[in-house]
Parts: structure tokens; C-alpha cells; sequence
């Protein structure tokens, strides 16, 4: 049995080896979607290119001198605006107040390009943009993702990462590598979920703590490296132990 055994990973059976590897590259895999959705996600934000710490400190304290409604016509919602008419026309109502007495020109636009995904039904992201009440939320100062909508991406990342985490050093631990060093990479692994998730909400403290959730991400990632690639070099580059 696998869990028995006291060699390397390069003894067990050659079906356990195939099931390992598209364990680990599959897993790899899956981070790296995980880290070109947080690109594709974070980078419009500042509407420069690539992902930069203004995209992070934006998205996770705020743009404090625009309202939420206004970094989101600058930011995610433009590519979803029929054109740069209707974001200026936006705009516009909300610098002369956003009243709700000349919401009727501006209610097209939210019909047409929001709400499919803002309507009372969709929520996403918990924005409803379908009539004057709930828009008007949106023209509050933008402090950045709201503590519910941290809380909520909290829980989802520790419970679609922790599980992946847990079994790339399940694996791992089965390595020939020293037990002093399989204990550290292990402790870690683990904690770059804590640095990554906390960086969050130190991001939403302070524009200061932004760098943090870059760093965040990047430990993670060199965590699932180190683990992929200690575990494969195990199983198949490791020179068999001497009978």
C-alpha cells in the first residue's frame, strides 16, 4: 500500500505513479487558471495595463475620491457599456448629484448593459443595479470590497484551497526528502493560505498593505511549485534506492 511504504514515491507501482502526476500537474494547472482569473479580474481596474498595485489597492481599499458607481464605469463595468457615450452620460448624472429626478435618462443604460447581471435575481457581486434605490447604494464613497463580500471570498478560497493544500503534502510527505524538510515546506505551504487570505483585509485597512496581496499570491504559488515539483522529481527522477 501506498501510505506503507518507506522508500521513495519512485517504488510504488507504475499506475500509482500515473495517478500522482496528473494529481500534481492537474493541480498546477488549476492554479494557474486560478492566477490568470485574478488577472483578468483585478487588471481593467486602473484601465492601465497589466496588474499593478493600483489595481490592488483600488479593488481592495478603494478609489476614495470617486464613488463605487464610478470606478466601476472606469474600471470592470466599461466593457460591458455600449459606448463611451453612455459612460460619460453616467457620469455626468452623477456629478450633477445622481438624483433620482433624472434617473429616467440614465435607467437605459443600466437595462442594457447591467442588468442581466445586477437585476434583484442575479446579485452578482451582490450589486443590484434594476431601479434608483439600489443604484443609489452605489454612489456612496468607494471604500473598496465590502466586509461581506471579503468574508464571502474568504470562506470560498480557504475551502477551494485548503483540500488541494492538504493533498499536495499528503503526497508529498510519502518523498524520500529529510523529515526536517518535509516538515517545513508542509508548515509553510499552509501557512501562505493564512498570508494570502489576511492580506485581503489588511489591503482593506490600508492602501499601505496592497503590495501584501501581491506577495500573498506569489507564496502561495511558489507553494504549489515546490510541492509539484519536489513530489515529481520523487517519482520519477530519483535514482531507485539499492536493493
Amino acid at each position: 500500500m501506498l501510505w506503507q511504504k518507506t522508500g521513495s514515491l519512485r517504488e510504488i507501482p507504475m499506475g500509482y505513479k500515473l495517478g500522482l502526476t496528473a494529481f500534481l500537474l492537474i493541480a498546477g494547472l488549476g492554479y494557474l487558471l486560478g492566477f490568470a482569473n485574478i488577472y483578468l479580474t483585478y487588471s481593467p481596474v486602473d484601465q492601465k495595463p497589466g496588474l499593478s498595485i493600483q489595481d490592488i489597492s483600488i479593488s481592495f481599499y478603494g478609489a476614495r475620491g470617486a464613488t463605487k458607481l464610478e470606478k466601476a464605469i472606469d474600471g470592470s463595468m466599461k466593457q460591458y457599456l455600449a459606448s463611451e457615450a453612455d459612460g460619460t452620460k453616467l457620469k455626468d448624472w452623477i456629478k450633477a448629484g445622481g438624483k433620482e429626478t433624472d434617473f429616467g435618462p440614465v435607467s437605459a443604460i443600466f437595462s442594457a448593459s447591467c442588468n442581466t447581471c445586477h437585476s434583484s435575481e442575479a446579485k452578482v457581486a451582490d450589486v443590484v443595479t434594476a431601479d434608483y434605490a439600489r443604484v443609489s447604494e452605489l454612489l456612496a464613497q468607494d471604500t473598496g470590497k465590502s466586509i461581506s463580500r471579503l468574508v464571502s471570498l474568504s470562506h470560498t478560497h480557504v475551502l477551494a484551497t485548503l483540500p488541494v493544500i492538504f493533498l499536495l503534502c499528503l503526497v508529498f510527505s510519502f518523498t524520500a526528502f529529510p523529515l526536517g524538510l518535509k516538515g517545513a515546506i508542509i508548515v509553510l505551504s499552509f501557512c501562505a493560505i493564512i498570508l494570502d487570505i489576511g492580506s485581503w483585509w489588511l489591503a482593506k485597512l490600508a492602501e499601505a498593505f496592497a503590495p501584501l496581496v501581491l506577495l500573498g499570491g506569489v507564496y502561495l504559488a511558489l507553494s504549489f511549485l515546490v510541492l509539484i515539483v519536489l513530489s515529481l522529481y520523487d517519482i520519477w527522477l530519483r535514482k531507485a534506492s539499492q536493493p
